[in-house]
């Protein structure tokens, strides 16, 4: 059941990161008493910080009540991991579930807060790093919640939350290694190595094999069977993180916006290139078949029409000729 909530939690926080290159992130919830709406506002939605052993840090979190009503704002402070491959985080809300990468215990306390209507609020971040924390990267998020000051006694609160992910690096010789779990291509969601035509998805399950994030970013080089180029495929062009010892997903869409009215037909080669860490890099390829057998059969059917209708037609006016000459001969 814990698992079941953190998952849900972490599925709320997630939405922020949609919203990672906005100013904010909203989340909106009806009092069921008052029959008023409640709204809570944060931002940044992600926090990246870095420091060494020992070192303090400060960030800055706004809050702001967008509702029309005053909100009383509670906070709580855990660790997350990647729940999935898609980027979702997954919130420890279990006591005894203890992240190698905690960073929990690091963050001090935050104050409760009141935010009259449209009303916006700081809150310090105080970051202390021990003096023997290893290099590598350590991970949390701070959660608020919000209800309305008159229902603290009845029990009745927002049952959503939003949060700030923070990713927090110690600077040193971290371990930085990435690895290519595995690179397929797929269309309507069956893996293929033949197709028939665009569209076609190709896929990246990408390892973080070290103990910090990465945000790896690339391209995937498309050629045909002459080593002519048909496309380049960005990779990660949002910067989105993968967390050590997890494997996040990407894809990317080969169709009609990157190649326009091209038929494909043949062998191709798609070579991924990815680099992560300043300038470390990690490749792999596949190859495809596209074959347009639909158009290939339409084809092929068409020639043997026209194949019999020229023998048939050839034939007639052989038989036309003969009879000519025979009725010629006749008169004669």
């Amino acid at each position: 059941m814990k698992k079941l909530i953190a998952l849900a939690i972490g599925s709320l926080i997630a939405a922020g990161l949609v919203w990672a290159t906005a100013t904010t992130v909203s989340a909106q919830s009806s009092d069921a008493t008052a029959g008023s709406g409640q709204a809570l506002e944060i931002a940044p939605p992600v926090l990246e910080l870095k420091g060494n052993p020992g070192e303090s840090l400060k960030a800055q979190i706004s809050l702001r009540d967008v509702s029309p009503v005053k909100l009383l704002v509670k906070n709580e402070i855990n660790d997350f991991t990647a729940a999935g491959e898609d980027g979702t985080p997954n919130i420890l809300v279990d006591p005894d579930e203890v992240s190698p990468y905690s960073i929990k215990s690091w963050i001090s306390p935050l104050p409760e807060i009141t935010l009259k209507p449209k009303e916006v609020q700081q809150l310090t971040v105080n970051v202390t790093i021990p003096k023997d924390a290893a290099p590598g990267g350590y991970y949390g998020v701070i959660r608020f919640s919000a209800q309305a000051p008159e229902l603290t006694q009845t029990g009745v609160s927002l049952s959503a939350s939003l949060g700030t992910l923070v990713l927090l690096r110690v600077n040193g010789t971290a371990k930085e290694a990435m690895s290519v779990a595995e690179f397929y291509a797929s269309a309507n969601g069956n893996r293929s190595s033949i197709f028939e035509s665009t569209p076609i998805q190709f896929f990246e399950r990408i390892k973080n094999d070290g103990n910090v994030h990465e945000q790896p970013r690339g391209q995937i080089d498309i050629k045909d069977m002459f080593g002519q180029k048909l496309a380049n495929l960005n990779v990660n062009l949002e910067n989105r993180n993968v967390l050590p010892g997890s494997i996040r997903k990407f894809e990317q869409h080969l169709d009609s916006t990157v190649i326009g009215n091209k038929i494909l037909f043949g062998r191709y080669t798609a070579d991924l290139k990815l680099t992560y860490a300043g300038g470390q890099t990690v490749t792999t390829s596949l190859s495809f078949w596209v074959i347009p057998y639909r158009l290939i059969i339409g084809v092929i059917v068409g020639l043997i029409l026209l194949f019999f209708g020229i023998r048939y037609a050839l034939r007639r006016y052989t038989e036309n000729v003969l009879d000519r000459s025979r009725r010629s001969r006749r008169r004669r």
